[in-house]
């Protein structure tokens, strides 16, 4: 009897280890799900309220609209007060100061750049499998070849090396005296000048190139790219606000008084386009259905003073160069056909850094592949709206002008920060002269078309009222702001306008966010700004800007 309960025993095993074998091969030979498609679009110096999701009618984006509505809008998102920096942050997933690129931005023929022996977004992408591709804005170093974009993990480059350009003819002028071409077509190892576009304006130039790129590539294979616009930051040209066409421009924003503001309003609508333009030439190459669409702006508006491109953070406090909400919190977005809980308005805690390890994670990576970063991984978060982990984020430490700035949770502590730029600017973006929102645009914009091929259900009208009332930030009326010159602390969940320093009442919450700030200036890298080299200046490279150094140098 015990030989027949062996034997019965025996077969059961062998049943077991065939099935197990036969499972795993199954589950071995089964085919590994696509690494997703990552398009990252970053427009530059872009305000809160100059997207209509928000709220505002005065600016229609109905393409940039599409994608918020049938995604996720990330109504907490952050980054920094300036484009090196939140550059820097995107593409190293750690906090400017560590490298010493926090403070003023580069300026051309400034002997800095991102460390070498820092790896960046591209480059772990790269070693996943994905070809990577960056067109626009670069803003990151470029003293050396090595320090150009497709030497730092980009397959190729199409863009800029500086902070701007003009929108016609490509150049970028120096402290008013050293101009030069700053329009590049690089491959790694081979600095190539991109030819002349005989006056076509400059957004409709990377919407042209976006296409190009999509249309010639494999689907098969995963695409990394990042679309980094000129637009809507202002130009060095005689009219720094420059458009497609004055006549045009005024003809569809007319009703907008301001004539300034009316030309930053073309400059969104051509932004806009190019929005629209890119997830259709997704959808065409049968790409869409696999990617994942990113939309953010590199820090807020400059409504007024230096660089002013009169764009409106309205209700958030202060301008770019600040650490006030309109400075750092800023417009951003995020669609994919992977996400499960689509059409939504998400209030998780949310930083540049973290699209380095969120990318990482979405492409299949391990996030501890990544190292010592600030960044964390948000992948599962926004794919199922989840509670996220991130309780803290330092906006900024910026030893030169002694300003810090940190977010804890729902309390945000600001040191230093002087009276400029401090307080309400911009326009409210609503009027009864401005014409009614108008969601038929919307339904019907080339961005919301191609998304609604490639999934079932679409947006309504219903979904579409209800998300931008949920997106819109309210204040109370306010007539003035606390003096942060010294210390402010706010509730930022109740008062995002900043309105009302509650520092006094709170003394725990002080003394730890002071602390933590503290922690962080023991691992700040000193800035690493420097004069300009004349080495550099354009008249030595056929009055170009190009690189004028070499590794050895360093």
């Amino acid at each position: 009897m015990e030989y027949f309960k062996c034997g019965v025993s025996l077969i059961v095993i062998s049943v077991f280890c065939i099935t197990g074998i036969s499972l795993a091969f199954i589950w071995n030979n089964e085919e590994k799900p696509k690494k997703p498609h990552i398009i990252f679009i970053m427009a530059d110096d872009l305000g809160w309220n100059d997207l209509s999701f928000h709220g505002a009618d005065q600016i229609p984006t109905p393409n940039i609209d599409a994608l918020a509505y049938n995604g996720v809008i990330l109504n907490r998102y952050y980054t920094l007060p300036t484009c090196t920096p939140s550059r820097t942050a995107f593409l190293s997933g750690r906090y400017p100061i560590r490298a010493g690129m926090q403070g003023f931005p580069l300026r051309a023929a400034e002997p800095r750049g991102i460390p070498l022996n820092v790896t960046l977004l591209p480059k772990y992408l790269k070693n996943l499998g994905y070809v990577t591709r960056l067109i626009g804005k670069w803003h990151t170093g470029y003293y050396t070849e090595g320090h150009t974009p497709a030497n730092r993990g980009f397959d190729s480059f199409y863009g800029y090396y500086n902070g701007m350009i003009q929108y016609y003819n490509y150049t970028y002028t120096q402290d008013k005296k050293y101009v030069g071409y700053d329009l590049h077509d690089d491959l790694p190892n081979s600095l190539n000048i991109a030819p002349d576009h005989n006056q076509e304006y400059f957004t409709d130039i990377l919407s042209k190139k976006t296409e190009e790129i999509i249309n010639n590539h494999n689907p098969e294979i995963p695409l990394f790219l990042e679309i980094a616009h000129l637009a809507p930051h202002c130009s060095n040209a005689a009219d720094p606000l420059e458009v497609r066409n004055l006549s045009q421009l005024n003809s569809t924003f007319g009703y907008i008084k301001n004539f300034n503001r009316r030309k930053y309003a073309g400059m969104m609508e051509a932004l806009d386009d190019s929005v629209g333009r890119t997830v259709a030439a997704l959808e065409k190459a049968k790409m869409l259905e696999n990617s994942i669409i990113v939309f953010v702006s590199d820090n807020g508006a400059q409504s007024e003073g230096f660089l002013e491109n009169f764009g409106s953070n309205y209700p958030l406090r202060g301008l770019k160069f600040t650490v006030y909400e309109g400075g750092v919190r800023v417009p951003a977005c995020i669609y994919s056909p992977l996400i499960k809980m689509q059409s939504r308005v998400s209030n998780l805690f949310m930083h540049v850094t973290d699209w380095l390890p969120t990318f990482y994670s979405a492409a299949g990576g391990n996030v501890f592949d990544l190292g010592q970063i600030d960044g964390v991984d948000q992948w599962s978060k926004l794919q199922r709206n989840e509670q996220g982990t991130r309780k803290f984020l330092l906006v900024n430490i910026d030893e030169k002008e002694n300003t810090e700035s940190a977010i804890f949770q729902k309390f945000k502590i600001v040191k230093g920060a002087s009276d400029q730029y401090s307080k309400y600017y911009g326009d409210s973006g609503n009027n009864d002269s401005y014409p009614e929102y108008n969601i038929t645009r919307v339904l019907n914009s080339e961005a919301n078309l191609a998304i609604h091929s490639v999934q079932d259900e679409g947006i309504s009208s219903k979904i579409v009222t209800n998300l931008r009332n949920l997106s819109r930030i309210q204040c109370e009326e306010f007539s003035h702001f606390p003096n942060c010159s010294n210390l402010c602390l706010f509730n930022i969940y109740n008062d995002p306008c900043e309105t009302t320093d509650i520092s006094r009442s709170n003394p725990l919450i002080v003394k730890y966010m002071e602390r933590r700030l503290a922690d962080y200036r023991k691992v700040l890298m000193n800035q690493t700004n420097a004069p300009l080299d004349p080495a550099g200046l354009p008249e030595h490279f056929n009055y170009t800007w190009m690189p004028w150094r070499s590794v050895e140098e360093l």
